[in-house]
């Protein structure tokens, strides 16, 4: 995982804001709002933004429950999709011991070859260059060209932007909504494998911790976990790419399966009562 996408919106709102002097007027504030709303921004307070940003410095992050959840032997076998590097960004890195087995999925050539190296201590891990989907297939990938990085280090005020390749997605407007440039993506095939086929290869039946981050794929991947396999562990995956329907849909599907859930941040924690509380 990488950039969190509030950075990147704080990030653009400020530029594309810088020095906008806002009317008290009701009427024209609210259509303000309406137009910078149908860019893909959103206003926001200043002061509440570094409040928010204070206080998320000392928060109960994900790496915290995961840690106290790997201390007490509940999670021992680990599986990530959309791993990227292994460490931007990254709460399970974090949390990560020697004891722990896991797979860890990253369809990008260049972040695999660096999540490979971030993880070659752990005798455990096995780092595997593939996208997970539905079926076992070919499939087209968006993201965004490196010949490109020069015009966003710039739009981003940011030496090293390999963080954009965090946006990489099945989806093109993915990109796009983040404020990539249509003519800058490229795409290519890239080999998929199934939860059913992965997890009978690896004889991973008694998975504990499923991750998911896949840039607007989420919400896809999860309901094809819940609907294939059997296994009930812990999921965490991103809540922030998902339509109003499909999230609905989702976890209407997560209750039926007997989940709760809470938030921390841009995750969503799915969780069966007896999996945290025994």
């Amino acid at each position: 995982m990488a950039l969190t996408e509030g950075r990147l919106n704080f990030q653009s709102n400020r530029q594309q804001l810088d020095g906008l002097k806002l009317s008290h007027d009701v009427k024209k504030f609210k259509l303000l709002k309406k137009i910078i709303g149908a860019l893909g921004y959103k206003l926001i307070d200043k002061k509440s933004a570094k409040t928010e940003r204070l206080i998320d410095n000392f928060i109960f992050k994900i790496e915290d429950l995961l840690k106290v959840l790997i201390n007490k032997k509940k999670i021992t076998k680990i599986l990530q999709i959309g791993a990227n590097d292994g460490k931007s960004d990254d709460f399970l890195y974090k949390s990560f011991n020697k004891d722990l087995e896991g797979i860890l999925l990253e369809p990008m050539e260049d972040a695999y070859a660096s999540l490979k190296k971030n993880y070659e201590q752990f005798n455990k891990v096995r780092c595997l260059n593939l996208a997970l989907d539905i079926m076992d297939q070919e499939k087209i990938f968006f993201s965004i060209n490196p010949k490109y990085f020069e015009h966003y280090k710039k739009k981003f005020s940011d030496k090293n932007v390999k963080w954009l390749n965090i946006l990489s997605s099945f989806h093109r407007e993915h990109l796009v909504r983040h404020g990539i440039k249509d003519k800058h993506i490229i795409s290519k095939n890239i080999k998929c494998i199934s939860f059913k086929t992965l997890i009978d290869r690896y004889d991973f039946q008694d998975l504990d911790l499923l991750i998911i981050d896949t840039e607007g794929y989420d919400y896809t991947l999860v309901n094809n976990f819940i609907e294939t396999m059997d296994m009930r562990p812990l999921i965490i995956f991103e809540w922030i790419h998902g339509e109003n329907d499909e999230v609905n849909k989702l976890l209407k599907k997560l209750i039926e399966n007997n989940y709760e859930f809470f938030k921390i941040g841009r995750d969503l924690i799915c969780f069966q009562k007896n999996f945290l509380f025994n």
